[in-house]
This record gives C-alpha cells, structure tokens and sequence, in this order.
C-alpha cells in the first residue's frame, strides 16, 4: 500500500469516527459508555478486565455498563474457552436503535434529531416541516378531549408567516375532530384576529376554545406549548425547534404551571369576538 492509499485509509477512519460518535451521541451514551462502544470496535471482543485496561474505567463499572449496555441491545457476549467476551451488536443494530427513535415525528433522517434523552423522555427536532407536524400531532388528543395551551406573544406573531392555507386547514381539522381548545394568551393577541381577512377569521370561528388572557409581561417569549395525553410539545419559531417531552412527572409539573398563570387571567369568549368582527366587516362592506 502506497503512501496516497494510506492517507486514504485514514482519512476513511476518521470519517467513520466522527460518524460513530455522532450515532451514540443520537443514542444518549454518556461518555464512559461510548467509550465501550468505540473500544469494542477498534479491538474485538474483550473481556471486562481487559475492557478495564484499555479505558482506563474500573472494573466494577465496566461490568455495570455492560450489562446497561446488553439491556438496550447494543453489545453481546459470548462463550470462548471457559471465559466471557463482550463485543458490539453489529453497527446494523446500533443504527436500528438510533432509528427507533424516531417514532413520535416518524423522522427517518438522524441528522433531522439535535438530542435525544431516552431516560427522561425528551426529543428535540429542528425544521419546518415538524413544527408544522407538531401542531397537527395535537389532534391526536382526540374527539372531545381537551388541549391545554400556552401561546407566548412573539410565537404568534411568527406563525402568521405560516401560509394561509395551512393554518386555515388546521383550524378546520381542530373543528372535524371536536377538540377542546383551552389556552393562555396574551392581551396584545387579540389584534392578531383584528389584523387577519374575512376567510381566516371564518376558520378560526366556531372552535371548541376557551380562551384566557393574561398580561404580556407573562407571555413575552417566542414558545407555543401544547399540553395533552401526558405528553408536552414545546415550539420555538425563530429558531426553529420542536421540544417532545413524554415524561409523567414533567407533563404533571407544566399542568400545574398553566393552572397557576389562570388564577391572573380573565375569561374572554373569544368565537364571539371573532364573530363581532366579521359581522363589522360584512356592515362595512354592505
């Protein structure tokens, strides 16, 4: 092998490094587990002590994050004469667990995932198309069921850049599944409805909505967050990230702080506001 197919070689490895690390990182690993993961790659299979060796990490924790790491599926071991051998599960496997995460958005492109927090239930996505895919994974609260939501001041005014036609068929769909709307807004919103046509105001009226406004100063931020199923969707325009937290103890804890910002809201029936605007219109015109 020449100097020019050497060079190759490990230009080759280092690319393959960097897309190993970036799949465990996908993967939750801390960096002692990584560590397994890399070493078991670069040498074979390993019994623990000599695991030990190479990484420099005790024993004993070796052994219980081999055993953490054989529960999710991500290394074996097995018989050789009279002894155990630890090896990795075959980079197919790995990549099957990094797609398996990708479940809640249906995602197929790891590159599309920025962090992935198996243990507490958190997943965070960039991009339009899932934020747009957000808002429609709110009607899977179903028929009846109620939506409670928190719509901070410059979050609304980013969606209106959404195109009409989307948010349009969105309200409709809230409507055909008789979801329950309740949320949390600011004052300064109701002159997003003043500001919009005819056609849009018709989408948004007759939604199943209670709405509950509060001062700016409360809402002053660029994040919608949506609280349903046990499930908490937070959505973030100007940077365009969607945060999915599916943990029972945090979805309890947001519930609690959207009660605690009602008791310093005031009620508004805002299909009636909606409504007294497009009849203004209609008298305008007429």
């Amino acid at each position: 092998m020449d100097n020019f197919d050497k060079n190759i070689v490990i230009l080759y490895n280092r690319i393959m490094e960097k897309i190993v690390k970036k799949d465990l990182k996908i993967l939750g690993l801390d960096e002692k587990e990584e560590l397994i993961i890399q070493t078991l790659k670069q040498f074979g299979p390993m019994r623990p002590i000599d695991l030990a060796n190479k990484t420099e990490v005790k024993r004993t924790t070796i052994n219980f994050l081999l055993k953490k790491l054989l529960g999710r599926g991500l290394v074996d071991r097995v018989r050789v004469r009279g002894h155990y051998e630890w090896l990795i599960n075959g980079e197919k496997k790995i990549q099957q667990s990094i797609g398996g995460l990708f479940g809640y958005f249906n995602v197929g492109d790891a590159a599309e995932m920025i962090h992935m927090s198996p243990d507490i239930g958190v997943e965070i996505f960039r991009g339009k198309k899932n934020i747009l895919t957000a808002y429609e994974r709110v009607l899977e609260a179903g028929r009846n069921n109620r939506v409670f939501a928190i719509q901070g001041n410059k979050s609304v005014m980013a969606a209106k850049k959404l195109e009409k036609s989307y948010l349009s068929n969105l309200q409709n769909k809230f409507k055909e599944h008789k979801i329950i709307l309740e949320g949390i807004l600011g004052e300064s919103v109701i002159h997003y409805f003043d500001d919009l046509d005819v056609e849009m105001l018709k989408a948004y009226e007759g939604r199943m909505v209670v709405a509950y406004f509060v001062s700016d100063l409360m809402v002053d931020f660029d994040m919608d967050i949506m609280i349903f199923q046990k499930i908490v969707v937070l959505v973030n325009f100007e940077k365009s990230l969607v945060l999915v937290v599916k943990n029972e103890e945090i979805f309890k804890v947001i519930l609690k702080l959207y009660e605690a910002m009602k008791l310093s809201s005031r009620k508004i029936d805002l299909n009636k506001y909606i409504k007294e605007i497009i009849e203004r219109r209609a008298g305008s015109h007429s």
